[in-house]
């Protein structure tokens, strides 16, 4: 059960106009030609909430502890607090048990209450063929980036500032991770999601991959304009991918789409929920 609010779905198209991996397979998309008015204040105001966070999560800890037994209300919040520092990190449980307080060799019920609360959701390694000695440890994310931030222990308007985009980074890649994972859930198309991170140094927030073995690579920034080393990390997998790979998307808090080259697109953030046509 979901008790926690979750962002607002901007959008009030149906879920086909809203499925972003339906659109990049669409030959009537044009990415380069996307128009947004959503910059860093807008995204940020998507975790802006403040109110009733605390005693949101302090309901749902101590409701669990009444229908788990001998579970910890005060370990658990513990948890979830530890799962924000940071935010949109992979699955260490060793990092987790020692922040929260809970033994290591008993952490893990505790994070699948977490994870039934629905405070949190997993972003799992890939496992697309492309993948070369792949971490398999998925990424944490909370549903609510409100949450994810206020626990983060960052205001929202620091967020706003210059000096505040490395703590927005990753709140912004939740955000992102989470309405993917949302719609494909929704999705009449079959595809996985899954995050890349390789023993070699590799590194792609999220790998789309389809059932004839393909994949999208999507990489996700604060930046507002596209730069060439923002599509590094995609150029390295289309190398990999070879006739594998659909194309490379770069979304950033941009106001306009852009095409890089044939096969690599740069997208507003906010063309994953509202997609011009």
């Amino acid at each position: 059960m979901r008790e926690v609010s979750t962002v607002a779905t901007v959008s009030t198209g149906s879920t086909n106009e809203r499925d972003f991996v339906v659109r990049l397979g669409s030959r009537a998309s044009v990415p380069d030609e996307v128009r947004s008015p959503w910059g860093v204040p807008e995204y940020v105001a998507l975790m802006a909430r403040e109110h009733g966070i605390d005693e949101e999560l302090h309901r749902l800890a101590y409701g669990a502890a009444r229908s788990v037994r001998r579970l910890d209300p005060a370990r658990l919040l513990a948890l979830i607090t530890a799962m924000a520092r940071p935010p949109s990190a992979e699955l260490n449980k060793a990092r987790l048990a020692a922040a929260s307080g809970i033994p290591a060799t008993t952490i893990s019920p505790y994070i699948d209450v977490v994870e039934r609360l629905g405070l949190v959701r997993m972003l799992p390694g890939t496992r697309a063929s492309v993948a070369k000695r792949a971490i398999g440890r998925p990424l944490l994310l909370f549903d609510d980036p409100a949450v994810a931030r206020h626990l983060a222990g960052v205001t929202a308007p620091r967020l706003t500032e210059l000096e505040g985009r490395s703590r927005l980074a990753p709140l912004l890649k939740g955000v992102a991770l989470v309405e993917l994972l949302r719609q494909r859930d929704a999705s009449d198309v079959e595809y996985r999601l899954g995050h890349l991170r390789e023993r070699n140094g590799l590194e792609v927030d999220v790998l789309v991959e389809l059932p004839d073995d393909t994949v999208y690579g999507i990489e996700i920034r604060t930046a507002a304009s596209f730069r060439p080393h923002q599509f590094r990390a995609l150029e390295a997998l289309a190398v990999r991918a070879g006739s594998r790979f659909r194309g490379g998307i770069v979304l950033n808090t941009a106001p306009v789409g852009f095409k890089y080259r044939p096969g690599m697109w740069g997208l507003p953030i906010s063309a994953l929920w509202e997609w011009p046509t």
